[in-house]
């Protein structure tokens, strides 16, 4: 399948605005090239996305795929943008990815420090995820990630700074709290919060249930399972930080096993001072309890 972005914006702009004609409009092109758009996106997908009569309804599978194609146009236009900018003489000499699961009030301390410790450097940050990073290394100017993955990089230089247990965390009121040994059918019989950013070439988090909800943040998971909205599987860090949450919530026995996290930062070699990595590295070394990272 190849699905391409003027399809999918033709496909939101009539989803939008309830006619072809209308999202002709809106996109500026001819009512003739948004119909040929929504053609070839229904070839490639081999279902129908609109009821045509009398006007576009979207169809169960159309509504579905709403959501994902919105999704899909807010990356597209923040990559247009990120583009524009790296063309930009002024570009950041340091641009550096992290993990959106490590807590704010931690990580924002530390780039505090990171500012009077290198005042001169220009510096670019951006929440992202394990997965995610291969692909930021690839297609954009990043240079330095600080992002917890399970698998080793074999695009960029690596240094493992410790790993972070996981735990199934629930409301303390929640049904599953009172369990002593939950079975994963258990946990199945209600609503599993994920964090997760998409990423074309990950293979995803470890989803137990098919009913769950995707987070972009550790610590919205965190205040979705403490208001007893689902189940999250979260790191040791978040229930050791600074969020309120933290004690509404408790973690229950795993019925598998659950294989912590590696702290990890990367470098594209020869991009990065050896004196800025070097920092980090002993930076987080000097954080661990606050990160909730053990030994190696």
């Amino acid at each position: 399948m190849s699905l391409r972005i003027d399809e999918i914006r033709s496909f939101v702009a009539v989803a939008e605005t309830g006619s072809f004609s209308a999202a002709a409009r809106v996109l500026k092109r001819a009512q003739s090239v948004v119909s040929m758009h929504i053609a070839g996106f229904e070839a490639e997908l081999g279902y129908k996305l609109f009821d045509r009569t009398p006007k576009p309804v979207l169809t169960a599978q159309g509504q579905e795929l709403l959501v994902g194609a919105k999704r899909v146009l807010v990356e597209a236009d923040r990559l247009q943008s990120r583009a524009a900018a790296l063309s930009d003489k002024q570009t950041p000499s340091l641009y550096m990815g992290i993990d959106l699961v490590l807590e704010a009030p931690v990580m924002i301390d530390l780039l505090r420090l990171f500012s009077m410790t290198f005042p001169a450097v220009r510096l670019q940050v951006e929440n992202i995820s394990g997965s995610e990073a291969r692909w930021f290394f690839s297609n954009t100017g990043m240079n330095l990630a600080l992002v917890f993955s399970s698998e080793p990089s074999l695009e960029s230089n690596e240094i493992i700074l410790g790993r972070s247990p996981l735990s199934i965390v629930v409301a303390k009121n929640h049904p599953l709290a009172s369990l002593s040994d939950p079975t994963v059918d258990d946990l199945r019989q209600y609503r599993q919060i994920v964090v997760h950013a998409r990423d074309p070439e990950s293979t995803g988090p470890n989803i137990v249930n098919t009913d769950h909800w995707e987070i972009d943040s550790g610590l919205w998971a965190l205040g979705l399972a403490a208001r007893g909205v689902g189940w999250a599987i979260l790191p040791k860090f978040l229930l050791i930080g600074q969020s309120a949450f933290r004690s509404s919530v408790v973690a229950i026995k795993s019925p598998f096993a659950l294989e912590a996290q590696r702290l990890v930062l990367r470098s594209k070699n020869g991009e990065v001072s050896q004196t800025i990595i070097d920092w980090w590295a002993k930076t987080i070394a000097k954080n661990k309890n606050k990160l909730g990272l053990e030994n190696l």
